[in-house]
């Protein structure tokens, strides 16, 4: 490594820590959803907050454009280049747990700390953030949750990454660093004033690149129980969320269509995979008693949760006591059996939750099909109309679906006031650069040599495409947004102002994550 930006960059962070090989260059430029516009001219990993100031000074000082990647796995375009010379930050290094101030209520965090890690060093002080990561938590991040927005664990009662955060450390496109929500140096206070943290969450890395992320802390709740539902149709277990939407005993509650249950029983489940399972739900079921009891439960609810529910709706129920999450649970199940829900094992929740960052498998379908969600976050009052909308769109491409072999689920999340909507897009193609490091050993084996299948992928992404139009014409918004959803266009005109006026202010070149937001 000689000469220019890369020997400069070299000098601050590291040789070890600056790639400029062409293939691995690429690598970096794919997410879930393919391949970038450009591979990546650099990629740089800073080892401290000090080194990615340096950095992003050097970097947009040379006139080149920078993207920040997280844990890798977006499906929107959000961290690859849509320009040449752009250098990507990989965040992974700054891992580290800042601080916990438990008199005070709030953890610090690094931007490359993934959920996993904060969960597992917050476990002795029985606290947690309100929102406590996403499924993918084994190495998606804090940072990205905070420029993506994420939801899942905590986010029926907590809402999304958004409103668990109190501070922010921001690196500015000349290399200044701000923290954004401090009062001097007594802690954070996001409501003090105009809400300055606000504007820089869910931004998807245009105004800045985050380094450190401030979180609150509560107390992890004394009581847990589990409830699931089957359904009919899928409408009816979107009826009964959104009838349990608001009940403040709710962590969780998510839904499965019947293809996505098919997908399931497709994937099968290891010995080796169900005995973990079933040790993780013997420690977390309750005391020893509990424990080994909703173990046998769960074993034997395995077959029917998985292999002969349709649609089904699923829950978590937190509470200060046991008196008060069997309460809550009663008067959860009378309302989903009013919406025609049969109650089922609670096998689901139940090992999800027993250790919620597993992992990932997923990546893949269930016999190694190419995998390209979606989603869109709609008010309740139209969250059928929206569903009803997506599945007219989709029966009118299905003979051309069928023939080139694509499926579609259909997932909900209950976040907060909103209930998040997610088809996934699976068809049979080659395993992307992407894919061959992040999928499973054997799914690697198994599945490394299949064909690609350039017009399911393209016709994939075309459907896509399609739904996000669907989806905007009934109210939805999105997290992730990246390149892929539409954000100028859609908001108040005096708002648009104000979001490009700040971009002028904080990057005039338009060097930090150009082209994401639509900036």
């Amino acid at each position: 490594m000689s000469g220019g930006l890369a020997a400069r960059l070299a000098d601050l962070v590291g040789a070890a820590n600056v790639i400029d090989d062409a293939a691995e260059c690429a690598y970096y430029a794919h997410d879930i959803a393919g391949p970038a516009p450009h591979p990546a001219h650099l990629v740089v990993r800073p080892p401290s907050v000090d080194a990615t100031v340096a950095s992003v000074a050097a970097i947009t000082g040379a006139g080149h454009a920078l993207t920040v990647r997280g844990g890798g796995h977006s499906y929107t375009g959000g961290y690859g280049p849509t320009r040449p010379g752009t250098v990507i930050l990989d965040m992974s290094a700054l891992d580290r747990v800042a601080e916990i101030d438990e008199a005070d209520g709030w953890v610090l965090a690094e931007a490359g700390c993934t959920w996993r890690t904060l969960h597992e060093a917050l476990a002795a002080t029985g606290r947690r953030t309100p929102f406590f990561g996403p499924l993918s938590g084994i190495v998606a991040t804090v940072g990205g949750a905070a420029s993506q927005n994420a939801a899942f664990f905590g986010s029926a009662r907590h809402g999304p990454m958004s409103r668990t955060v109190l501070g922010l450390d921001v690196v500015t496109a000349d290399g200044s660093l701000m923290r954004l929500g401090s009062v001097g140096d007594t802690g954070f206070a996001r409501d003090f004033g105009p809400d300055a943290v606000g504007l820089f969450l869910g931004d998807s890395g245009a105004l800045g690149v985050k380094v450190r992320i401030a979180m609150r802390l509560v107390p992890v709740p004394a009581a847990l129980c589990f409830a699931s539902f089957a359904f009919e149709s899928f409408g009816a277990a979107i009826d009964a969320q959104i009838a349990l939407a608001g009940m403040d005993a709710i962590a969780e509650s998510y839904g499965f269509d019947a293809e996505t249950h098919e997908n399931l029983r497709r994937a099968g489940f290891s010995i080796g995979e169900g005995a973990a399972a079933l040790r993780d739900v013997a420690r977390t079921g309750g005391g020893r008693t509990g424990g080994i009891a909703a173990a046998v439960r769960t074993a034997t609810g395995v077959r029917r949760a998985v292999g002969e529910t349709r649609n089904s709706l699923h829950l978590v129920i937190e509470g200060a006591s046991e008196a008060a999450v069997a309460e809550a649970r009663d008067g959860i199940a009378a309302c989903a059996g009013r919406h025609g829900g049969t109650e089922i094992p609670d096998t689901i929740p139940r090992i999800t939750r027993s250790r919620p960052f597993r992992p990932l498998k997923a990546l893949l379908g269930p016999e190694g099909e190419a995998w390209l969600p979606m989603h869109g976050l709609l008010p309740l009052s139209r969250a059928r109309a929206g569903l009803q909308a997506v599945e007219d769109c989709l029966a009118a491409h299905e003979d051309g679906m069928r023939e080139l072999g694509i499926r579609v689920t259909r997932l909900t999340t209950m976040v907060g006031d909103r209930l998040l909507l997610e088809p996934q897009f699976f068809w049979p193609d080659a395993l992307s650069p992407f894919h061959l490091r992040a999928v499973t050993d054997a799914q690697r084996t198994q599945y490394a040599d299949r064909p690609p299948d350039e017009e399911a992928r393209s016709r994939a992404h075309a459907l896509r495409a399609a739904l996000v139009e669907v989806l905007a014409a009934h109210g939805a918004t999105h997290y992730q947004i990246g390149t892929c959803y539409p954000y100028l266009d859609r908001i108040d005109p005096g708002q648009r102002r104000l979001i490009e006026s700040l971009k002028r202010t904080l990057d005039p070149k338009n060097l930090v994550s150009p082209g994401v937001l639509g900036l």
